[in-house]
Protein backbone atom coordinates (compact mmCIF):
# COMPACT_ATOMS: atom_id res chain seq x y z
CA UNK A 1 0.00 0.00 0.00
CA UNK A 2 1.39 3.39 -1.05
CA UNK A 3 1.95 6.06 1.56
CA UNK A 4 0.36 9.27 0.35
CA UNK A 5 1.10 12.71 1.82
CA UNK A 6 -1.70 15.29 1.68
CA UNK A 7 -0.54 18.89 1.33
CA UNK A 8 -2.45 22.16 1.42
CA UNK A 9 -1.88 25.86 2.08
CA UNK A 10 -2.74 27.79 5.23
CA UNK A 11 -5.81 29.39 3.61
CA UNK A 12 -7.65 26.05 3.93
CA UNK A 13 -8.28 26.87 7.61
CA UNK A 14 -8.44 23.26 8.79
CA UNK A 15 -8.62 23.02 12.60
CA UNK A 16 -5.31 22.09 14.21
CA UNK A 17 -6.66 18.90 15.78
CA UNK A 18 -7.74 17.57 12.37
CA UNK A 19 -4.40 18.55 10.82
CA UNK A 20 -2.63 16.52 13.50
CA UNK A 21 -5.07 13.60 13.38
CA UNK A 22 -4.61 13.01 9.64
CA UNK A 23 -0.99 14.21 9.28
CA UNK A 24 -1.94 16.94 6.84
CA UNK A 25 0.99 19.10 5.70
CA UNK A 26 0.08 22.79 5.73
CA UNK A 27 2.36 25.17 3.84
CA UNK A 28 2.02 28.72 5.19
CA UNK A 29 1.47 31.83 3.12
CA UNK A 30 3.45 34.93 4.09
CA UNK A 31 1.71 37.82 5.84
CA UNK A 32 3.26 41.26 5.32
CA UNK A 33 2.50 43.95 7.92
CA UNK A 34 4.30 47.32 8.00
CA UNK A 35 7.27 45.95 6.09
CA UNK A 36 7.65 42.87 8.29
CA UNK A 37 6.96 39.38 6.91
CA UNK A 38 5.46 36.55 8.97
CA UNK A 39 4.70 32.93 8.14
CA UNK A 40 0.99 32.37 8.72
CA UNK A 41 0.41 30.46 11.96
CA UNK A 42 4.14 30.12 12.65
CA UNK A 43 5.60 33.60 13.14
CA UNK A 44 2.24 35.22 13.89
CA UNK A 45 -0.73 33.72 15.70
CA UNK A 46 -4.39 34.48 15.20
CA UNK A 47 -4.90 36.62 18.31
CA UNK A 48 -1.96 38.87 17.48
CA UNK A 49 -3.01 39.12 13.86
CA UNK A 50 -6.61 40.13 14.59
CA UNK A 51 -5.45 42.62 17.21
CA UNK A 52 -3.35 44.27 14.50
CA UNK A 53 -6.23 44.12 12.03
CA UNK A 54 -8.62 45.72 14.53
CA UNK A 55 -6.10 48.46 15.22
CA UNK A 56 -6.32 49.59 11.61
CA UNK A 57 -3.36 47.78 10.08
CA UNK A 58 -3.85 46.63 6.47
CA UNK A 59 -1.73 43.50 5.96
CA UNK A 60 -1.18 41.76 2.64
CA UNK A 61 -0.36 38.17 1.70
CA UNK A 62 2.38 36.73 -0.49
CA UNK A 63 1.76 33.48 -2.31
CA UNK A 64 3.89 30.44 -1.64
CA UNK A 65 6.87 30.36 -4.02
CA UNK A 66 7.77 27.47 -6.33
CA UNK A 67 11.02 27.02 -4.38
CA UNK A 68 9.10 26.59 -1.12
CA UNK A 69 6.90 23.94 -2.73
CA UNK A 70 9.92 22.19 -4.22
CA UNK A 71 11.45 21.93 -0.75
CA UNK A 72 8.21 20.60 0.76
CA UNK A 73 7.62 18.06 -2.03
CA UNK A 74 11.21 16.83 -2.06
CA UNK A 75 11.26 16.40 1.70
CA UNK A 76 7.95 14.51 1.78
CA UNK A 77 8.96 12.15 -1.03
CA UNK A 78 11.79 10.90 1.19
CA UNK A 79 9.21 9.18 3.38
CA UNK A 80 6.07 9.03 1.20
CA UNK A 81 5.41 7.31 -2.12
CA UNK A 82 3.05 10.01 -3.43
CA UNK A 83 2.12 13.63 -2.74
CA UNK A 84 -1.33 15.10 -3.39
CA UNK A 85 -1.45 18.86 -3.02
CA UNK A 86 -4.87 20.63 -2.84
CA UNK A 87 -4.74 24.41 -2.91
CA UNK A 88 -6.73 27.64 -2.76
CA UNK A 89 -8.62 28.53 -5.96
CA UNK A 90 -6.28 29.57 -8.76
CA UNK A 91 -8.66 32.50 -9.43
CA UNK A 92 -7.90 33.93 -5.99
CA UNK A 93 -4.16 33.31 -5.70
CA UNK A 94 -1.06 32.34 -7.67
CA UNK A 95 -0.20 29.63 -5.12
CA UNK A 96 -1.61 26.86 -7.33
CA UNK A 97 0.58 27.98 -10.23
CA UNK A 98 3.60 28.00 -7.91
CA UNK A 99 2.94 24.37 -6.99
CA UNK A 100 2.59 23.40 -10.65
CA UNK A 101 5.94 25.07 -11.40
CA UNK A 102 7.51 23.18 -8.50
CA UNK A 103 6.22 19.88 -9.84
CA UNK A 104 7.47 20.76 -13.34
CA UNK A 105 10.92 21.69 -12.03
CA UNK A 106 11.18 18.48 -10.01
CA UNK A 107 9.99 16.39 -12.97
CA UNK A 108 8.36 13.93 -10.60
CA UNK A 109 5.19 12.06 -11.58
CA UNK A 110 4.56 11.18 -7.93
CA UNK A 111 3.32 14.73 -7.28
CA UNK A 112 -0.30 15.65 -8.02
CA UNK A 113 -1.47 19.26 -7.75
CA UNK A 114 -5.19 20.06 -7.63
CA UNK A 115 -6.99 23.40 -7.88
CA UNK A 116 -9.71 23.30 -5.22
CA UNK A 117 -11.63 26.17 -6.90
CA UNK A 118 -12.56 27.06 -3.34
CA UNK A 119 -11.69 29.40 -0.52
CA UNK A 120 -10.86 28.68 3.12
CA UNK A 121 -12.77 25.72 4.60
CA UNK A 122 -14.28 25.06 1.18
CA UNK A 123 -10.84 23.82 0.18
CA UNK A 124 -10.41 22.43 3.69
CA UNK A 125 -13.33 20.02 3.29
CA UNK A 126 -11.66 18.59 0.18
CA UNK A 127 -8.33 18.25 1.96
CA UNK A 128 -9.90 16.49 4.94
CA UNK A 129 -11.66 13.99 2.67
CA UNK A 130 -8.41 13.30 0.81
CA UNK A 131 -6.57 12.79 4.10
CA UNK A 132 -9.23 10.37 5.35
CA UNK A 133 -8.99 8.36 2.15
CA UNK A 134 -5.19 8.30 2.31
CA UNK A 135 -5.37 7.10 5.92
CA UNK A 136 -7.77 4.33 4.89
CA UNK A 137 -5.57 3.04 2.08
CA UNK A 138 -7.02 4.90 -0.89
CA UNK A 139 -4.84 5.03 -4.00
CA UNK A 140 -3.79 8.25 -5.71
CA UNK A 141 -6.25 7.66 -8.56
CA UNK A 142 -9.10 6.97 -6.15
CA UNK A 143 -8.38 10.09 -4.09
CA UNK A 144 -7.96 12.36 -7.12
CA UNK A 145 -11.17 11.04 -8.70
CA UNK A 146 -13.13 11.61 -5.50
CA UNK A 147 -11.76 15.13 -4.95
CA UNK A 148 -12.35 16.16 -8.56
CA UNK A 149 -15.94 14.98 -8.19
CA UNK A 150 -16.36 16.94 -4.95
CA UNK A 151 -14.85 20.21 -6.19
CA UNK A 152 -17.95 21.33 -8.09
CA UNK A 153 -20.19 20.23 -5.22
CA UNK A 154 -18.64 22.38 -2.51
CA UNK A 155 -20.77 25.41 -1.78
CA UNK A 156 -20.16 28.21 0.66
CA UNK A 157 -21.77 31.36 1.95
CA UNK A 158 -19.64 34.22 3.27
CA UNK A 159 -21.20 37.08 5.23
CA UNK A 160 -19.24 40.29 5.75
CA UNK A 161 -19.61 43.50 7.69
CA UNK A 162 -17.27 45.18 5.21
CA UNK A 163 -15.95 44.34 1.77
CA UNK A 164 -13.09 46.82 2.08
CA UNK A 165 -10.55 44.07 2.75
CA UNK A 166 -11.56 42.06 -0.33
CA UNK A 167 -11.30 45.24 -2.41
CA UNK A 168 -7.84 46.13 -1.05
CA UNK A 169 -6.70 42.58 -1.72
CA UNK A 170 -7.80 42.87 -5.34
CA UNK A 171 -10.66 40.38 -5.04
CA UNK A 172 -13.48 42.91 -5.69
CA UNK A 173 -13.97 46.15 -7.59
CA UNK A 174 -14.41 49.41 -5.67
CA UNK A 175 -18.02 49.69 -6.82
CA UNK A 176 -18.74 46.28 -5.29
CA UNK A 177 -16.95 47.09 -2.04
CA UNK A 178 -19.18 50.12 -1.41
CA UNK A 179 -22.01 47.72 -0.53
CA UNK A 180 -20.38 46.91 2.77
CA UNK A 181 -20.13 50.52 3.87
CA UNK A 182 -23.89 50.99 4.27
CA UNK A 183 -24.96 50.89 7.92
CA UNK A 184 -25.76 47.37 9.12
CA UNK A 185 -25.95 46.00 5.57
CA UNK A 186 -24.34 42.57 5.37
CA UNK A 187 -23.14 41.58 1.88
CA UNK A 188 -23.46 37.86 1.17
CA UNK A 189 -20.96 36.22 -1.19
CA UNK A 190 -20.97 32.71 -2.63
CA UNK A 191 -18.63 30.56 -4.68
CA UNK A 192 -18.91 30.99 -8.44
CA UNK A 193 -16.48 28.62 -10.16
CA UNK A 194 -13.61 29.54 -7.90
CA UNK A 195 -14.41 33.23 -7.54
CA UNK A 196 -16.30 35.17 -4.89
CA UNK A 197 -19.61 36.46 -6.21
CA UNK A 198 -21.87 38.96 -4.43
CA UNK A 199 -25.19 37.12 -4.21
CA UNK A 200 -27.30 39.41 -2.06
CA UNK A 201 -27.27 41.94 0.76
CA UNK A 202 -29.37 41.91 3.91
CA UNK A 203 -29.79 44.14 6.93
CA UNK A 204 -28.76 42.70 10.30
CA UNK A 205 -27.86 39.30 11.72
CA UNK A 206 -31.37 37.85 11.93
CA UNK A 207 -32.05 38.47 8.26
CA UNK A 208 -28.64 37.06 7.37
CA UNK A 209 -29.41 33.84 9.24
CA UNK A 210 -32.81 33.58 7.54
CA UNK A 211 -31.10 34.02 4.19
CA UNK A 212 -28.63 31.22 4.97
CA UNK A 213 -31.38 28.80 5.97
CA UNK A 214 -33.44 29.57 2.87
CA UNK A 215 -30.40 29.22 0.61
CA UNK A 216 -29.58 25.83 2.13
CA UNK A 217 -33.22 24.69 1.86
CA UNK A 218 -33.25 25.46 -1.85
CA UNK A 219 -30.42 22.96 -2.42
CA UNK A 220 -32.74 20.09 -1.35
CA UNK A 221 -29.77 18.42 0.34
CA UNK A 222 -30.28 16.15 3.36
CA UNK A 223 -27.82 17.96 5.59
CA UNK A 224 -28.18 15.42 8.41
CA UNK A 225 -25.75 13.25 6.46
CA UNK A 226 -23.31 16.07 5.84
CA UNK A 227 -20.38 17.65 7.61
CA UNK A 228 -20.85 21.41 7.75
CA UNK A 229 -17.89 23.77 7.98
CA UNK A 230 -18.27 26.97 10.02
CA UNK A 231 -15.71 29.74 10.15
CA UNK A 232 -15.39 33.19 11.67
CA UNK A 233 -12.68 35.82 11.58
CA UNK A 234 -13.53 37.69 14.77
CA UNK A 235 -17.24 36.94 15.23
CA UNK A 236 -17.55 33.64 17.09
CA UNK A 237 -20.87 34.62 18.67
CA UNK A 238 -22.45 35.17 15.25
CA UNK A 239 -21.01 31.87 13.99
CA UNK A 240 -22.55 30.02 16.95
CA UNK A 241 -25.94 31.65 16.25
CA UNK A 242 -25.71 30.30 12.70
CA UNK A 243 -24.71 26.87 14.00
CA UNK A 244 -27.77 26.73 16.26
CA UNK A 245 -30.06 27.76 13.41
CA UNK A 246 -28.65 25.09 11.09
CA UNK A 247 -28.77 22.48 13.85
CA UNK A 248 -32.42 23.28 14.64
CA UNK A 249 -33.56 23.53 11.03
CA UNK A 250 -31.77 20.55 9.48
CA UNK A 251 -30.84 18.30 12.40
CA UNK A 252 -27.13 18.62 11.63
CA UNK A 253 -24.84 17.25 14.34
CA UNK A 254 -21.47 17.16 12.57
CA UNK A 255 -19.74 20.54 12.35
CA UNK A 256 -16.14 21.52 11.65
CA UNK A 257 -15.60 24.89 13.34
CA UNK A 258 -12.60 27.16 13.28
CA UNK A 259 -11.42 30.74 13.51
CA UNK A 260 -9.98 31.81 10.17
CA UNK A 261 -6.23 31.99 9.99
CA UNK A 262 -4.26 35.08 9.09
CA UNK A 263 -4.23 34.43 5.32
CA UNK A 264 -8.01 34.25 5.01
CA UNK A 265 -8.40 37.07 7.55
CA UNK A 266 -6.35 39.45 5.39
CA UNK A 267 -9.03 39.32 2.70
CA UNK A 268 -12.16 38.67 4.76
CA UNK A 269 -11.49 41.32 7.39
CA UNK A 270 -12.21 41.03 11.10
CA UNK A 271 -16.00 40.57 10.99
CA UNK A 272 -16.75 37.75 8.56
CA UNK A 273 -18.51 34.41 8.96
CA UNK A 274 -18.55 31.48 6.51
CA UNK A 275 -20.67 28.35 6.04
CA UNK A 276 -19.27 25.53 3.90
CA UNK A 277 -21.03 22.36 2.75
CA UNK A 278 -21.14 19.69 0.05
CA UNK A 279 -24.09 19.41 -2.31
CA UNK A 280 -25.40 16.05 -3.49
Amino acid sequence: MSKIAIVTDSVSDIPDDIVKLYDIYVVPLTIDIDGVSYKDGIDIKKDDFYNLLNSGKMPTTSQISPIEFMEVFSDLLKSYDEVICILLSSKLSGTYQSALLAKENLKNSKITVLDSKNFSLGAGLLVIEAAKMARNGGTRDEIVSKINDMISKISYIMIFDSLEYLYRGGRLKKSQAILGSILNIKPILVNNDGELEIKDKVRGRKNAIKWIINYMKETNVDFKRKEIGLLHTDREEFMLEIENAIRNEFGVTNFIKNRAGCSAGVHAGPYAVGIFFELD
